[in-house]
Order: structure tokens, then sequence, then C-alpha cells
């Protein structure tokens, strides 16, 4: 199967009169990173945020080939990533108990490591196609659990894919921390 150009926008979809492709539209590229990369990296803040799929060199002994370098453009050092800008939500109480669909002040992260051995990375991964459109919902102090009368914060990460008039979601990362190691932080 021959590579598709690196950028060229998925069959039926493009630039419109509308403006740019939609954050989060997935090139070729941007599925083959995500699905051998060693490690996913999701940050999110103020509606914005970003996926990083990282391919390594431990100690720097490995080649890679062009397809990888395509793949994955950004070098720093023996590492190599590829960033892909998604719209995010970051859903959740204040310090005032209210509920936000989208969280004042807040900041996400979360970090899948091996993400060629996470059973839900790669299943996920595999189910990606070109021209999917992503977004991240963080969830934060989920009360899916009874959590109350300890001092532990539950956080959720969701990963939805939009194809064309289809929509899939699906929880990519559950947290259950101290309020000092969240996945979800606030400025309150």
């Amino acid at each position: 199967m021959l590579d598709e150009p690196e950028r060229d926008p998925p069959p039926g979809i493009g630039h419109t009169d509308d403006g740019p492709d939609p954050h989060g539209l997935l090139y070729y590229s941007d599925v083959k990173a995500l699905r051998h990369a060693d490690t996913i990296t999701v940050r999110a803040q103020d509606g914005l945020g970003s996926i990083q799929a990282t391919l390594t060199a431990p100690d720097g002994l490995r080649i890679y080939t062009a397809q990888q370098q395509r793949a994955f453009p950004e070098a720093a050092g023996f590492v190599r990533h590829r960033r892909i800008t998604v719209d995010a939500d970051i859903a959740g109480f204040d310090s005032g108990r209210r509920w936000h669909d989208q969280l004042p002040g807040a900041a996400a992260a979360t970090v899948i490591d091996t993400a060629a051995l996470n059973d839900i990375w790669q299943s996920i991964a595999a189910f990606l196609r070109t021209g999917d459109v992503l977004r991240l919902r963080f969830r934060a102090d989920s009360s899916h659990d009874p959590l109350s009368g300890y001092p532990l914060h539950r956080d959720e990460l969701y990963l939805i894919i939009q194809r064309r008039h289809r929509r899939w979601m699906f929880l990519l990362d559950v947290t259950v921390r101290p309020s000092g190691n969240r996945m979800v932080t606030t400025t309150d």
C-alpha cells in the first residue's frame, strides 16, 4: 500500500469556504504515529488540548526509517514526536461545588507509557481512520465512585471520535489520587 502524502486532506474532507480543517482532524501520518507510538501524552487547558505521540530511541540506539521520520516529524535528541491539536473540555465542580462544562482555570494532563503494551490504547488506535476528528473530554471529581469521606479525587479522560455522522466515546484513563497528584488541576 502506498503512503498518502503526509498532509493531504483525507478523502471528502479539506479546506472549505468555511475555513481550515477542524482541530483534531486525523491525517494518514497522524494515524500511523498514534498506532506506533511508544508514549502518548495528553494535555488540555482553556478549551484546547493536544495528543502527542512519541517514538523513543533508548540510549540513541535506534535508526529511524523514512516512514517513521514522516510519522514523527519533530525531533528532540534521540526522541521523535508528533503533536495533534484537538478541542478539549474539562468538566467538573469548582471550589463552590458549582458544575461547569468548561471548568475555569483548569488544566489536565496524563501519560500513557508503553502505549504499545496498553490494550485499551491499542484498541482505540486500531479503530482510528484517516478523516476522523478527535476531541478530549476530561471529567474532574467524577462521582461514579463513593469517594466522599476520603481525601481522594477520581478524574476521567474520554476520547471522542467523530467519523462523518457517527460518534464514539471511549474511556481512556481513570485516576484516583490525592489532591496533590491529580490528572486535573485547578487554580482555585
